[in-house]
């Protein structure tokens, strides 16, 4: 069985406590089988951790639960930023891919690089990662149930908890009903 694990940081932890999701900074981060497909393969010094408004992207993720089991691309872009994260539904496997979207040449530290240059630091392969569906779906799920439990309390304006909330009841009920249909 493929070993998968989804981390997350909050850069502003010190801010607490937060008036709404707008409110927490952090990055989200994924490793299959000891190999981090969100870190630079060629900086020793990153660690993998990818976003910028975690709960915004977070809840993404959870909101492409339902999509993925219905076979749709899904897509979870940063806040007005063309990186992002692609969820691609075939068959049993889901393909998991971390990228730099659009075209031309961006500035990074080590000078100017092209877009297909950039995403080429990245362990993806052309057409992304791929991952047992049902696998990836629960640790999704695991990793956001701990997420909301964590951060509920330090949230001010409740609206963006239930909206999680209820985005990972679907997520849940989404998974439940794959499950039966593949027994």
């Amino acid at each position: 069985m493929t070993d998968i694990k989804i981390r997350y940081c909050i850069d502003n932890l010190d801010s607490v406590p937060f008036e709404d999701e707008w409110d927490i900074e952090g990055r989200l981060s994924i490793t299959k089988d000891n190999l981090v497909l969100t870190k630079k393969i060629d900086d020793p010094g990153d660690k993998g951790f990818r976003g910028d408004s975690i709960f915004y992207i977070l809840e993404g993720w959870v909101n492409s639960v339902p999509k993925i089991f219905q076979g749709e691309i899904y897509e979870v872009n940063f806040v007005d930023s063309q990186e992002g994260f692609l969820f691609i539904p075939k068959g049993e496997f889901t393909y998991f891919k971390y990228f730099v979207g659009g075209s031309g040449k961006i500035l990074s530290q080590n000078g100017v690089r092209t877009v297909e240059e950039e995403n080429k630091r990245y362990p993806n392969n052309e057409e992304g990662t791929s991952f047992e569906t049902d696998v990836l779906v629960l640790e999704i799920i695991r990793v956001s149930e701990s997420f909301i439990e964590f951060l509920d309390p330090k949230i001010k304006n409740k609206e963006d908890v239930i909206r999680f909330k209820q985005a990972l009841e679907e997520a849940r009920e989404a998974y439940h009903q794959y499950s039966m249909r593949t027994k």
